[in-house]
């Protein structure tokens, strides 16, 4: 991660970017805004790439064409896609549950604005949810290009590095984050594994002090079902000891933004759903 710049190595700044949820216009005005204040941004992304919003399809392409400036974590949107994708969901405390119950479960939660962006039709998902969940399993199937599909099926549960910890989710605030002691609490730990891309953090939980080595990044529980008073203004990240809450709504409604976060020096870049940064 160290580049040279006027001749001196010099670590690239590090952003982390919150829920996306298939809105593609936001996703394209967050990284051009990025690009404007730092132009060798090396990208993170909390996870919840699809459903709720109208492109989810073309989040996954943009995401793709990042190549090596982009590191993803898996959200529990995602986890659920793959299980009905891949038949493989790492968050799941329940393993036997199955991709086309999954279906019929998510399509309350945004799947079916995900599927029609992959070209399945309305009227065909309604019909085979209610008589052929295989039929409408096969489909989903058939829809996603396998690059889309590798994708969803090689996201980690959480991706750190000195210095940062990225999880959809949540750690536990009474546990270290040091990087032996993460890797080796999650190894084989199914109900760790589903805490850390399921589970949301309390205003008290917030607020504690953390034994954490790391700053860590999450998502997944939109801002605005905090408290004013830890969140100050709607809409913008949540910032507490060792931690940061970053998905600041923009699929849920019209006033939803976009949040990217400099891990070095703080900085905080949005951009509304239509894509324009909004103003600090």
């Amino acid at each position: 991660m160290l580049v040279f710049r006027h001749g001196y190595p010099e670590r690239r700044l590090r952003w982390v970017i919150g829920d996306i949820h298939g809105m593609r216009v936001a996703l394209e005005g967050i990284l051009d805004a990025v690009i404007v204040v730092d132009a060798d941004a090396q990208l993170y992304f909390v996870g919840d790439y699809i459903n709720r919003g109208p492109d989810s399809r073309r989040v996954i392409e943009l995401l793709l064409s990042l190549g090596d400036s982009a590191k993803f974590v898996r959200g529990n949107h995602d986890d659920v896609l793959d299980l009905i994708l891949n038949d493989q969901w790492l968050g799941g405390e329940d393993q036997t549950f199955d991709p086309v119950a999954a279906c019929g479960w998510f399509l309350q939660h945004g799947l079916d604005d995900t599927l029609m962006s992959y070209g399945l039709d309305y009227a065909d998902i309604e019909f085979h949810s209610r008589h052929s969940g295989a039929r409408l399993l096969a489909a989903i199937r058939e829809s996603f290009p396998d690059a889309h599909k590798a994708f969803f099926r090689d996201l980690p549960i959480i991706v750190e590095e000195e210095g940062l910890f990225v999880a959809h989710a949540f750690w536990p605030p009474e546990e270290t984050n040091d990087l032996p002691h993460v890797l080796a609490r999650l190894d084989g730990d199914a109900s760790l594994a589903h805490r850390v891309i399921w589970e949301r953090y309390t205003p008290v939980q917030i607020l504690t002090e953390k034994p954490w080595s790391r700053p860590a990044f999450f998502g997944h529980t939109p801002v605005s079902n905090y408290p004013q008073s830890l969140r100050g203004h709607d809409n913008v990240p949540i910032y507490a000891s060792m931690i940061t809450l970053l998905d600041t709504a923009v699929a849920l409604g019209p006033s939803g933004r976009l949040s990217a976060v400099c891990v070095e020096d703080g900085r905080l870049v949005q951009v509304g759903r239509a894509g324009h940064v909004v103003p600090e």
